[in-house]
């Protein structure tokens, strides 16, 4: 079984097309079920965020199960598949940990070292498990990832400062303004994202916010916290033309500010400007709007000039944590190879019991009128004998290197116990239904 890892990122696809893929949670599970439903997939976890989306594989078949995954993608976004193959990468097995571990840690993360996206990792860890698509090799590798993940935030600085998308869109808006003191801030949305950048726009001097969201007890909840002023999303019109900057991350799929609305907004704030940076995917405010006069629209992806100078930063503690991730990497892919070798040594001890009680049997036609005490004496030398024999060898399969040379050395295995390939490919197949849901 091999790992693989495929996807894009802020990195390699623009917001345009990350909006295309976005999955809502609700549409996970059937989305997991559907892939292992295919034959080269056993196993399977989605990670869809508004920086990346990301289908981590168990499989059999590298290449089947890449251009399953491939194919997803493609209907998932509506476009030709030749269309979206060049922002995909499929990283598998060594190099699907690692990214994974890097992912889970912030090292991937457009804020480096951003701590929201471990919840997130996790989380799509958890929707895996619910649809029962996460069996033993994800299992043993999300419970990798986590231990990583953490060891990476306790023992280095990486995690020390707290930076992320939301604080630097508040740091996008002290660029425009210079002085946010007094200034009223519109926060579209009242979850995780929204409280974030609440926190940093009190801490920089804005007093006065509104927080509008599709549910108003919600909206009460952070605005009480942050003594502002809620609002429903209907109402909207009636208070956007008081806001000088707007901050939207909801969870919609159609853009929640439209033109028309922010036209006649900026009507009645002869002249002055707004700032509305959108950080949700899909985008909450329509990209159009920016042809308003007076109307600067920024999204998650011209976030990216304030992000790299936080980043200078943290490029030293990155370092110190990937080197750190690299161990836990090792240990992980030590496991894993070792489950290739597991089916052969069994096939091996099988055979070579086989051989024993067959030869056993054939002596104890010589050794006529022996005791019980004799017999069982033979017996145990029998069994002595041929796990002395088999000892170095199984061994040796037991820690096999994770290059090339241990698949060689379990091929010369197969060949020198003359043990058959399918029969060994066949018992390595699906972990033990107990296995597949153990708690971590």
């Amino acid at each position: 079984m091999r790992i693989c890892h495929i996807g894009l990122n802020h990195k390699t696809a623009p917001i345009e097309l990350r909006e295309r893929l976005a999955v809502q949670e609700k549409d996970i599970t059937a989305i997991l079920q559907a892939q292992v439903a295919l034959a080269p997939i056993r196993e399977a976890a989605l990670l869809s965020t508004c920086n990346r989306v990301e289908m981590t594989v168990v499989t059999h078949d590298l290449d089947a199960a890449i251009a399953l995954v491939h194919e997803w993608f493609a209907s998932t976004s509506g476009m030709h598949i030749d269309q979206v193959i060049p922002h995909l990468y499929a990283y598998t097995t060594d190099d699907a940990v690692r990214h994974l571990y890097a992912v889970a840690s912030g090292l991937d993360s457009l804020v480096l070292g951003e701590p929201q996206i471990f919840g997130q990792v996790k989380a799509s860890y958890e929707q895996a498990l619910a649809a029962g698509t996460a069996g033993h090799i994800l299992h043993r590798l999300y419970q990798s990832t986590f231990s990583a993940a953490k060891r990476a935030r306790s023992e280095t600085g990486i995690g020390k400062q707290s930076v992320n998308i939301s604080s630097c869109a508040v740091e996008l808006a002290k660029r425009i303004f210079d002085d946010l003191t007094g200034k009223t801030v519109l926060l579209i949305g009242a979850g995780e994202m929204a409280e974030l950048a609440a926190r940093h726009l009190r801490a920089n001097g804005c007093n006065n916010i509104l927080v509008a969201n599709r549910t108003l007890t919600r909206a009460q909840n952070l605005a009480i916290e942050f003594e502002g002023h809620a609002l429903t999303l209907e109402q909207l019109p009636d208070y956007l033309d008081s806001a000088d900057i707007v901050i939207s991350s909801t969870g919609a799929n159609t853009y929640v500010l439209l033109p028309e609305i922010v036209q006649k907004a900026m009507e009645k704030r002869l002249g002055k400007p707004m700032f509305l940076v959108d950080i949700a995917v899909p985008r909450d405010i329509d990209p159009r709007i920016a042809d308003i006069p007076g109307a600067y629209v920024y999204d998650i992806d011209d976030l990216q000039q304030v992000v790299q100078g936080n980043r200078a930063n943290r490029e030293k503690e990155s370092a110190q944590a990937r080197d750190l991730l690299e161990e836990e990497e090792k240990t992980f892919l030590l496991w894993l190879k070792s489950l290739e070798s597991v089916p052969l040594i069994r096939s091996i001890q099988q055979k070579n019991e086989s051989i024993r009680q067959d030869e056993l049997l054939k002596a104890q036609r010589y050794l006529k009128g022996l005791s019980p005490e004799q017999n069982e004496a033979v017996e145990r030398f029998s069994r002595s004998l041929m796990k002395r024999f088999l000892h170095p060898s199984l061994r040796s399969l037991r820690t096999l290197p994770e290059d090339m040379e241990g698949d060689l050395l379990m091929g010369a295995a197969r060949k020198l116990f003359n043990v058959e390939i399918k029969a060994v490919e066949k018992s390595a197949t699906h972990p033990r239904e107990s296995d597949e849901h153990t708690s971590g």
